[in-house]
Parts: C-alpha cells; sequence; structure tokens
C-alpha cells in the first residue's frame, strides 16, 4: 500500500509539473514574448517538419537564422517550457510546426 500512495504521488506532481510547464510555455509563445507573432504556425508542409523539446530548446536558447538567442531573456525553465510547448502541443495544431526552421 505504501508502494502504491509514493507511486500516486509521484504520478500526479509529475503530471501537475508538466500540465504547468505547458501553461507557462503557452504563455511565452503567444504573450511574453510573441513568438506567434512570427511563427504563424501555417506551414505549406502540413506538419511534417516535427521538432523535438531537444531542438526547440537549442533554437531558442542560441538562436536560428535570423531569430534571435533568448538565453538572456528566458530563464532555464522558462526554455524548457517554451520547447515542450512547441513540441507537444504543436502536434495538435492544423498547421503544425514548419515555420520555426527557418
Amino acid at each position: 500500500m505504501k508502494n502504491l500512495t509514493f507511486f500516486l504521488f509521484i504520478f500526479f506532481t509529475s503530471a501537475s509539473y508538466a500540465e504547468d510547464l505547458i501553461n507557462i510555455g503557452k504563455d511565452i509563445f503567444y504573450n511574453k514574448e510573441a513568438c506567434v507573432n512570427c511563427h504563424i504556425l501555417n506551414a505549406a508542409d502540413g506538419g511534417n517538419n516535427q521538432l523535438s523539446k531537444e531542438h526547440v530548446i537549442n533554437i531558442v536558447t542560441n538562436g536560428y537564422g535570423v531569430m534571435p538567442a533568448y538565453k538572456d531573456k528566458l530563464n532555464i525553465k522558462e526554455i524548457e517550457a517554451v520547447a515542450i510547448f512547441v513540441s507537444e502541443e504543436g502536434k495538435n495544431w492544423k498547421n503544425k510546426l514548419s515555420s520555426f526552421v527557418q
């Protein structure tokens, strides 16, 4: 019984933390840094270009092409949050993520 209680605690704590990160990432994407202004998510390829969390972390941290680096604007948790939002929630967008590849 003790193991089950511990497992349930870890499971719900982890799920809640992941949901919090997605919400933080969503706020950064749409509001705080307004990523949506450049990344309209209207990809011509219909979303065949999926980005991993690690790839998005690298792009957001260091910049890519004309996109500036955000390592001095966002903290590590915020960068991870926006990367999780883009890589996970983006799977549900109609016109996915290829607009992120510049």
